[in-house]
């Protein structure tokens, strides 16, 4: 084995340890010259893994006046992915994912049962009662159970009555109308959501709509860095991910490790960071998508806005009946002492019925067709309320991140007299629902970058011009020829 291939045979986590061994030495703060004198590790392994304990240990980087970078950790060297804390808390939260997927499934299966099964049964209740009640007065023709049931017998004459409209409407009907009433429902039942999903996308709401958006993030990543010549700003990294500054510089860190790059100072003092690994390609012409999409804002729900209004009410109904059950419950000591009337027929119709087949029938009610859809029927209606105020937060978030993207993008395009964009011209994933925001995006970057408000409230980025003047002079001494893979040597095929 030779000498340069013991330099890249080696054992990283002894290599990270040694490196953060010889960083605590130096109270948390390094170049890479002083942790390869310290440690005696040869340099391109100290370099290959410093951003990975940068990136471990939130790292941040400095410049010296002479131009050397220094490996900054004013945090303490608090590992984010080893240690009994991030153990502790990654088993915390796939303890936690576990325990809400099962939760979710145990109530999305509560749910179905509760909503459409009261639903139907406080239904079938109510027609059984309309049949007692239509049974008992056709019984009693000298009027004296009149009394007893007069509002749910008016009730069941006009269930009666839209029965005899809907017939004379099927009956009467052209075949045309019926063929293309069927034709109507077929293509309705064809683009509808099955019911459970739709139910449970107006409680739940759907999947995070941008679970993929860092994947195309990074490969939006690889694309501009080839585009640049393997030479990245930290300004272009911002206008990619619509990170602040403070959050770019510990993000790029990750990438710096997965992609194989190091951070480099310009003859002028500009920190840029370099990913030669990236140039190298089989074709020179596919540098991809420079640019990844917006990310989405997070939808209440994928149904109709009608669609929801009908589950709504049909849980107001299970609200309606379990109050209304719960309530002559706990008052059926005095509702005993009071004539049979429409509003209580229901009630005593149903502890006669349950009485059949229940020990403790007015527990029952209490319980059952009381307390639980009650219950239920507040959350149904919680649940969708406080997701609805978290959406809106997380909604405000991503078009903040999605606006400072325009505005980091503008500011690299034109350093020398960078203008807010206009709300109106913003898409709506981009456009905050503060007046104020744009304006207030750019001052920040404009205290970030030293700038300057000139006429027409534009402001003069120039400590930004003169960073990107010195990453295009980085950029022109690269040679493209010097990251072709040229012809192929051999063939595990041939």
């Amino acid at each position: 084995m030779t000498n340069d291939s013991n330099v890249l045979d080696y054992n990283r986590t002894a290599v990270r340890e040694a490196i953060v061994g010889a960083l605590k030495k130096r109270a948390g703060e390094a170049a890479p010259a002083d942790v390869v004198a310290f440690t005696g590790l040869p340099k391109p392994q100290v370099d290959a893994e410093l951003p990975a304990v940068a990136d471990e240990y939130s790292g941040r980087l400095k410049v010296t006046e002479s131009g050397e970078i220094l490996y900054s950790f004013p945090d303490g060297f608090h590992s984010r992915y080893r240690g009994f804390g991030p153990t502790a808390r990654r088993l915390a939260r796939v303890a936690g994912k576990a325990a809400v997927k099962v939760g979710t499934f145990l109530f999305k299966a509560w749910i179905m049962v509760m909503l459409v099964g009261y639903f139907a049964l406080f239904i079938a209740l109510v027609l059984l009662s309309l049949v007692a009640s239509v049974a008992a007065n056709a019984s009693d023709r000298d009027g004296k159970s009149r009394s007893r049931g007069g509002g749910l017998a008016l009730t069941g004459r006009l269930v009666d009555l839209l029965v005899r409209v809907w017939f004379y409407n099927e009956v009467f009907s052209s075949p045309g109308q019926r063929r293309y009433a069927a034709d109507s429902r077929a293509r309705s039942k064809a683009n509808r959501r099955p019911l459970h999903k739709a139910i449970f996308s107006f409680v739940f709401g759907e999947d995070d709509p941008n679970a993929d958006h860092e994947a195309v993030q990074k490969r939006a990543f690889v694309a501009l860095a080839r585009v640049k010549k393997g030479v990245i700003l930290l300004e272009d990294f911002m206008a990619l991910t619509g990170l602040p500054p403070d959050e770019a510089d510990l993000a790029i860190n990750r990438y710096l490790y997965e992609f194989e790059g190091s951070p480099e100072v310009s003859e002028a003092g500009t920190v840029y960071y370099r990913f030669p690994k990236l140039l190298l390609r089989a074709r020179g012409d596919d540098a991809g998508i420079t640019d990844s999409p917006f990310k989405r804002l997070r939808p209440f729900s994928a149904n109709a806005k009608k669609s929801n209004v009908w589950y709504a009410a049909i849980n107001g109904v299970n609200l309606a009946f379990g109050s209304y059950f719960l309530y002559c419950s706990l008052a059926v000591d005095t509702l005993a002492n009071r004539p049979v009337s429409g509003g209580t027929y229901l009630f005593w119709f149903v502890a006669r019925f349950f009485s059949e087949l229940f020990a403790d029938p007015l527990g029952v009610i209490a319980v059952g067709l009381g307390m639980v859809p009650l219950v239920f029927s507040v959350l149904f209606w919680a649940i969708p309320a406080l997701r609805s105020g978290s959406v809106a937060r997380q909604n405000e978030r991503i078009r903040r991140e999605n606006l400072r993207r325009v505005v980091y993008a503008k500011a690299v395009e034109r350093p020398s007299a960078t203008q807010a964009p206009e709300p109106e011209s913003l898409p709506a994933v981009a456009r905050p629902s503060g007046p104020d925001e744009p304006r207030k995006a750019l001052e920040a970057l404009a205290a970030y970058e030293g700038g300057e408000p000139i006429e027409g409230g534009a402001w003069r980025l120039a400590e930004l011009e003169r960073k990107l003047a010195d990453a295009e002079a980085v950029r022109r001494a690269v040679r493209p020829e010097d990251y072709e893979l040229g012809g192929v040597a051999f063939d595990s095929g041939s």
